[in-house]
């Protein structure tokens, strides 16, 4: 089966559609969200609407948290708290439910799903070393560990057995098309497919990636988008000039 793995969308519609187009034409069956489908974006009603047509397995990440309460404003920053007002103000009864109704960890074999870590994952710890993303990786159950919240692509390989880590993937060139071992009973995969809606790793393009389980096969994938649309209608929308500009960088 083909897996999309989709995460940080944060609002962003042209993004979303985009990466979805692409999904499509590479023949994908599945899709997995990580969280973070709402925030800094002006279109959070629709992309909601747009996964779950897709049917997608989800988990809740910290701007779903935020907008139903269940984490303090106070933990994000000024731009980020603004968004998160602003889009609880644009969801109705239906959006807010299912935002309640998102777990913080899935499992969907051989999958793990999570928006940030499996150790305490309603504290949303952002993973930027590998000591952390192996602490995790020593917590899932199952092969691979699905994590975005960075916004930055990135694949660990590591063998539980031994304590050994076998590889660190974060180039692009790295990250284009890598297999797995399915039959290892202690390797473990650790997989951040990146942003769709707001990339931090310098390519403004939005960020995926698709899982192969029958090839055992990961590929990250980057698709361009109306970025200029985006960016109008968060102006439009009285959002932070900040969340627009930000989209043609790629930080």
């Amino acid at each position: 089966m083909r897996c999309a793995v989709l995460s940080d969308i944060h609002g962003n519609l042209e993004a979303l559609t985009a990466a979805i187009t692409a999904c499509a034409s590479q023949g994908v069956e599945q899709y997995l969200c990580l969280g973070d489908v709402v925030g800094y974006g002006a279109d959070p009603v629709a992309c909601l609407a747009r996964l779950e047509a897709l049917k997608a397995v989800a988990v809740a990440g910290n701007h779903e948290a935020g907008c139903i309460g269940k984490l303090e404003l106070n933990w994000f920053t000024h731009s980020a708290r603004a968004a998160i007002e602003w889009t609880r103000d644009q969801l109705g009864f239906t959006e807010l439910d299912a935002l309640r109704r998102l777990h913080w960890i899935e499992t969907e074999e051989p999958f793990t799903l999570v928006h940030a870590s499996l150790r305490h994952p309603e504290r949303f710890a952002y993973l930027t070393d590998v000591g952390q993303m192996i602490d995790t990786l020593h917590l899932c159950k199952t092969l691979i560990c699905l994590a975005g919240h960075t916004h930055v692509p990135c694949i660990v390989e590591y063998d539980l057995a031994q304590r050994r880590l076998l590889r660190v993937l974060t180039a692009a060139a790295e990250l284009a098309d890598v297999s797995y071992a399915d039959e290892a009973a202690t390797r473990r995969y650790f997989v951040n497919p990146g942003s769709v809606g707001q990339p931090r790793d310098g390519d403004p393009r939005a960020g995926f990636a698709i899982i192969d389980t029958s090839q055992h096969r990961i590929s990250m994938h980057r698709v361009a988008y109306d970025i200029a649309s985006a960016q109008q209608k968060i102006r439009q929308a009285g959002l932070p000039s900040f969340l627009a500009d930000r989209l043609a960088l790629g930080r």
